[in-house]
């Protein structure tokens, strides 16, 4: 029984996690350089709470700044106006809640020439419904004559339900 609780608090610690969340590598094979269209990519996908970017560029040839929206605007993000920083050139950044973030490269002239973009994150949908019950419970039979005063039927589902509480306690 304790192992099988442990197993249910794995589950459920890594649920959110599993529910969804995407990796996204910025640029796509072309990775964060000069010359791709970041806004053309960035308008290609979806990006919800719990996602995660990937930078893949060259180390002291590029690197990741998450600026306020006046430093994007501008390209020229003062002390102030970067949120985090990066230049391991493979970057994970994960878009934790919803919001708008603004990314660019902090090289002298990369913003200008292109290397920025924004993202507005969405908050999570909500988790699907859960799954039909594996064994659904059937109608109760009509009530004959014969079976007044008798004990209730413990077959069927309750019979199993039981059957398998029962095998569960003498596995412990």
């Amino acid at each position: 029984m304790a192992a099988t609780a442990i197993l249910l608090l794995l589950f459920a610690a890594a649920a959110p996690r599993l529910s969804g969340a995407t990796e996204y590598t910025v640029g796509d094979s072309d990775g964060w350089t000069i010359g791709p269209s970041y806004l053309a990519w960035s308008q290609k996908y979806n990006f919800t709470a719990g996602d995660t970017l990937v930078f893949n560029y060259v180390p002291r040839q590029h690197d990741v700044r998450e600026v306020t929206q006046d430093a994007y605007r501008t390209c020229e993000p003062a002390a102030n106006q970067t949120v985090r920083a990066w230049a391991s050139g493979r970057d994970l950044v994960d878009l934790a809640a919803p919001g708008d973030y603004y990314f660019v490269c902090n090289v002298t002239g990369h913003c200008l020439g292109g290397m920025k973009f924004s993202v507005a994150v969405a908050a999570p949908s909500p988790p699907p419904p859960p799954p039909p019950r594996a064994f659904p419970t059937p109608a109760p039979p009509p009530p004959s004559s014969s079976s007044a005063g008798a004990w209730p039927d413990v077959g069927g589902v309750s019979g199993l339900a039981i059957g398998m509480w029962i095998a569960s306690l003498l596995s412990s």
